[in-house]
């Protein structure tokens, strides 16, 4: 069964319900709201995925922690919320994220709803779903601005990259 995602305007006035394939069409004319994680630690690192092997778009890439599409009648945070689960094993709830903004991209046609979540779990104890992500590392805020800007990682566009490293800077301190 295809997932069915509500969609909206560019502005964000609610418009109805597609399935996904009509979402990730080329130029659908209607925007939807995915979840967009970044993770840090009480310690100030960032914690990163590394994209599974099987991945269709942008395989073996490091990449934000935990992101995923909001199901259609769900709410973006409660999107963060399962994907932070089904992405990365743990249990979090709606008051453990910070909402930071919205980023328009308009290249997919999204809203991304941006979430700021604070974890302190090791490296080896995140339960990770292999068809999504392969690994997941905690770096220290230089060693992420070095990968965030390299080749390995998911190339942004340099609006959102700035919006991200100012948003890990305000919180790391």
């Amino acid at each position: 069964m295809e997932e069915i995602f509500d969609v909206f305007t560019r502005r964000g006035e609610y418009l109805g319900t597609r399935p996904k394939s009509e979402c990730h069409a080329p130029d659908p004319g209607f925007y939807h709201k995915p979840a967009w994680i970044w993770i840090i630690s009480p310690d100030g690192r960032v914690l990163v995925q590394l994209r599974a092997h099987c991945k269709k778009n942008l395989p073996d890439k490091w990449d934000m922690p935990s992101a995923g599409h909001v199901r259609a009648g769900e709410t973006p945070l409660q999107g963060a919320v399962r994907e932070t689960y089904e992405e990365l094993g743990v249990k979090t709830d709606p008051g453990d994220y910070e909402f930071a903004g919205q980023y328009i991209h308009d290249g997919a046609w999204e809203l991304a709803q941006i979430y700021l979540l604070r974890l302190d779990v090791p490296e080896e104890e995140f339960v990770l779903q292999p068809e999504e992500v392969a690994a997941v590392r905690w770096l220290t805020l230089p060693e992420f601005r070095e990968l965030f800007y390299s080749d390995d990682f998911v190339q942004y566009k340099e609006d959102y990259r700035r919006l991200v490293l100012e948003l890990l800077e305000k919180n790391i301190g």
